[in-house]
C-alpha cells in the first residue's frame, strides 16, 4: 500500500466549466443556428482560435446525426474549461438504458467524420437505444493549443 498526495484538492477543471445547450428543430436549417451560436459562445469565452475548427466540426456533426435522429429536437451541449472545449451534437431523446460507442478509426471511415476527427483532440459517436428509440449523439473535444490531429 501507498499514499499520494495531491497538488489540488480539484483533481479535474469540470467544476470550472461553463455549460451551455443550445435546442433548435432537427432540420438542416438547425446547422447555421449550431454554427453561430458556438462561435458566439467562444468569443465571449475568449476561444477565438477555437472558432473556426469548432463551426466546421458542428457542421459535420449536425449532417451526421440529423439522418439518424429519431426525435424532433435537435441539441448542441457545450462544456468550456479552462483548458478545452467539449461539444456535442445529437438527437435530445437520450434517456437511455444502453449504449454503444464508436471508436475514432471506426468514425474516419464515415466520409461526414473524416475532417472532424483530424480537426478534434477527441471526438467519439454514441448511439443510445430505450423502448425502440435510438438516439446519436456526436461529441468532440478541442483544446486551446489548436489543431492536434492530421
Amino acid at each position: 500500500m501507498s499514499t499520494a498526495t495531491l497538488y489540488s484538492p480539484r483533481t479535474n477543471d469540470y467544476v470550472q466549466a461553463e455549460h451551455y445547450r443550445i435546442t433548435g428543430p432537427a432540420t438542416p436549417s438547425t446547422a447555421k443556428l449550431a454554427r453561430d451560436s458556438v462561435r458566439a459562445v467562444l468569443a465571449v469565452t475568449r476561444r477565438p482560435r477555437l472558432i473556426d475548427a469548432a463551426r466546421v466540426c458542428v457542421s459535420d456533426a449536425v449532417a451526421h446525426v440529423l439522418p439518424l435522429m429519431s426525435g424532433p429536437v435537435l441539441t448542441v451541449d457545450m462544456s468550456v474549461h479552462p483548458s478545452r472545449v467539449i461539444i456535442s451534437v445529437g438527437d435530445a431523446c437520450r434517456d437511455s438504458r444502453s449504449s454503444r460507442r464508436t471508436m475514432r478509426r471506426e468514425m474516419d471511415a464515415e466520409p461526414v467524420l473524416r475532417l472532424l476527427c483530424r480537426l478534434t483532440h477527441a471526438a467519439g459517436v454514441t448511439r443510445t437505444w430505450n423502448n425502440g428509440r435510438i438516439a446519436t449523439q456526436v461529441w468532440f473535444e478541442l483544446h486551446n493549443a489548436g489543431a492536434v490531429h492530421g
